[in-house]
């Protein structure tokens, strides 16, 4: 303590190392905090633990005193380490806005589902960030739930009107109608078509779901419906000559040949 308190943190670390008394394990560890060696920290820490498991109130409060510097300094691999030894610890510690950082951490490292747990228990702590609830959708959508990624961003939109959300609310209900009509549930998809067209964006996406529309309305030989759709299409697409046109100009024949026959 006397090396430790005159600015000697090397020579109280030796006349400390290998020692068997947890008060004496627990301030090697705090030196090696306090000198930024998280690793060796956290190896003492862990040894202290084995020997006397009731310090383990004291080592995570110090672990989460450290993080949350560690965050602040901008040391997220550091922040990062601590805060995963928090939860081998104790799993049901309440990382409360830290969750958030977790979620960034693992985000950044395309760890999606990792992050996912981390966003969802940081909403559970403050439904506001904004940041977080979008970050989540994505996660989402890059493990292919799109489900779960259509309400996050409704709910998203529901706390805050932002473009961001209205055009990624209108991508994954695009693709969620494309998903129902592969698999022949028209009525599902039209109610996510319907999310597409009533948004207004992105807008590149509403031709293509009147497209669909009109696609369901002539499966169904609800003709007129049909007809009225592929207008549409070309009516968004007047000045254009692109795929989505011709093929529109080719299931309006198709359709008004179907009418004449019925």
């Amino acid at each position: 303590m006397e090396y430790y308190n005159s600015l000697k943190p090397t020579q109280a670390l030796i006349l400390l190392k290998n020692s068997d008394v947890p008060r004496e394990i627990y301030l090697e560890g705090t030196i090696c905090l306090h000198l930024n060696n998280p690793r060796r920290a956290i190896r003492v820490f862990d040894r202290l633990l084995e020997l006397d498991s009731t310090w383990c109130r004291t080592v995570i409060s110090d672990l989460a005193e450290a993080s949350y510097k560690a965050i602040t300094k901008g040391r997220n691999f550091t922040a990062n380490l601590m805060l995963n030894k928090i939860l081998q610890y104790d799993p049901e510690f309440e990382l409360e806005k830290r969750n958030f950082f977790m979620g960034d951490w693992y985000f950044d490292c395309n760890e999606y589902d990792s992050a996912i747990t981390f966003y969802e228990a940081g909403l559970e702590y403050d439904s506001t960030n904004m940041d977080a609830r979008f970050k989540l959708a994505q996660c989402f959508i890059y493990e292919g739930e799109l489900l779960p990624a259509y309400q996050s961003l409704r709910k998203g939109l529901e706390i805050q009107e932002h473009w961001r959300f209205r055009y990624w609310l209108g991508k994954v209900s695009f693709m969620l109608a494309k998903e129902r009509l592969e698999n022949g549930n028209f009525s599902s998809a039209e109610l996510y078509l319907a999310q597409v067209i009533s948004l207004d964006l992105p807008r590149v996406l509403v031709d293509d779901a009147y497209f669909l529309l009109g696609d369901i309305r002539l499966a169904q030989e609800k003709y007129k419906e049909a007809e009225s759709c592929y207008i549409k299409v070309l009516s968004i697409n007047r000045f254009a000559k692109s795929r989505i046109v011709r093929e529109a100009e080719e299931r309006l024949k198709i359709v008004k040949n179907m009418e004449v026959k019925s």
